[in-house]
């Protein structure tokens, strides 16, 4: 019958050397294509190599150098700025001694300005002679009249409506004959006319007859109501006019008692003036003693601060004198530096992948795997079908004949 069987399984720690020993020459290729030599008008920038043992592996390894050539030109100022410089620091050098000497004496306070205040302002004036009580303030009381009497005077009339209703009543009463006549009249025309009662003309004109006579009873209300008012217009002017007496008669009163009160005022007013000049000359006069006193201080200020301009100068000066030798000494060596030419940049190579050997022995491996598995399966399957033929022949003895 035969045994099922796999496929030999693949060398995995050869797949992954050879991995390895290619994954190593890719980094040795990117680095040799990374290391160009670089040409510039400065100079240039090159690469050597050589082999060397790596003391932590103890294997065999390649050390790179990079190496910087200027142009001859370049190296000769890079050499002249170096000596400048070497220079520079020799004398700086030299400086320490007078740095030295001007750090280790002390400060001189003693023959300096001294500082100088002006002092306080002598005595200002701040008050002047006490004028107010000889101020007059009062004028004395003054009598006004602030009613008046008007007990005599006419009463306050009031609109009677009646009074315009019995005008109007009478002159209506007046118009009525004329106006029934003037029908009358009309009717007659009309009729001699041979218009007939009830026609459009008829009625336009009694219509046109009944619009002149309601004007003229409204002219009749109109003139009723101007009497009445003409009426209370005179009953009203005969009161304001007894008023106006009154009020005439109260402003004389106190005209009278304000001209007095003027009076009275205006003498007031004149001694006061007379205090109020007496008293500005008073203040003229401490202003001018205040205004010395003043001028006197603000001169000692100015001569104060004069010598305290001289003390802070003669200050400045001891600490530049004090400061000097170090100044020039750090001005030496902080001078111009020694600078390299900037080499240009270029785009650096990257890295190969590895070919993925021991994946590639795994996938290899498991195909093989597969495809004998498959073949198992089917050998089982061809075994299987002959036994059941023969289970079949063995149970039914007459299977095979005719």
């Amino acid at each position: 019958m035969g045994k099922k069987s796999s496929p030999p399984p693949p060398d995995y720690t050869g797949a992954a050397l050879a991995q390895a020993e290619a994954s190593k020459e890719n980094l040795n290729i990117q680095n040799f294509a990374n290391r160009p030599t670089v040409n510039t008008p400065w100079g240039s920038e090159s690469w050597t190599t050589n082999a060397t043992t790596d003391p932590a592996t103890g294997q065999v390894v390649t050390q790179w150098t990079q190496n910087t050539t200027l142009t001859p030109e370049l190296q000769a100022a890079l050499d002249s700025q170096i000596g400048l410089q070497q220079q520079r620091s020799d004398l700086a050098g030299g400086f320490m001694g007078r740095v030295q000497d001007a750090y280790t004496q002390p400060f001189d306070w003693q023959n300096m300005p001294s500082l100088t205040s002006a002092g306080m302002p002598g005595q200002l004036s701040a008050g002047v002679s006490d004028y107010a009580p000889g101020l007059s303030t009062g004028v004395g009381p003054t009598r006004v009249q602030r009613s008046l009497n008007m007990a005599d005077n006419p009463a306050m009339p009031a609109f009677d409506p009646s009074y315009r209703d019995a005008i109007a009543t009478d002159l209506v009463g007046r118009m009525l004959p004329v106006h029934q006549m003037q029908q009358s009249s009309l009717e007659t025309q009309l009729a001699n006319q041979g218009f007939q009662k009830g026609t459009e003309a008829y009625k336009r004109a009694f219509d046109d007859l009944s619009g002149r006579q309601a004007s003229e009873r409204f002219n009749a209300l109109d003139i009723a109501g101007n009497e009445a008012q003409r009426l209370y217009g005179m009953q009203m002017g005969s009161r304001q006019q007894a008023f106006n007496e009154d009020v005439g008669a109260g402003n004389f009163a106190n005209s009278a008692a304000n001209q007095a009160f003027q009076m009275r005022l205006a003498n007031n007013q004149f001694n006061n003036q007379a205090l109020q000049q007496a008293s500005a000359m008073d203040i003229s006069r401490q202003q001018a003693n205040n205004a010395a006193a003043m001028q006197q201080f603000n001169m000692a200020q100015q001569y104060a601060d004069q010598q305290n301009r001289l003390r802070q100068q003669a200050i400045a000066e001891q600490q530049l004198q004090r400061s000097m030798p170090l100044n020039e000494m750090n001005a030496l060596l902080t001078g111009q530096q020694v600078g390299m030419p900037q080499m240009p940049g270029f785009q650096a190579a990257g890295i190969a992948d590895t070919p993925q050997l021991l994946n590639a022995a795994n996938m290899q491996y498991q195909a093989a795997l597969d495809a004998q598995n498959a073949k198992n399966a089917a050998f089982g399957n061809t075994i299987g079908g002959l036994f059941s033929l023969g289970s079949a022949a063995l149970g039914n003895p007459f299977a095979f004949k005719s």
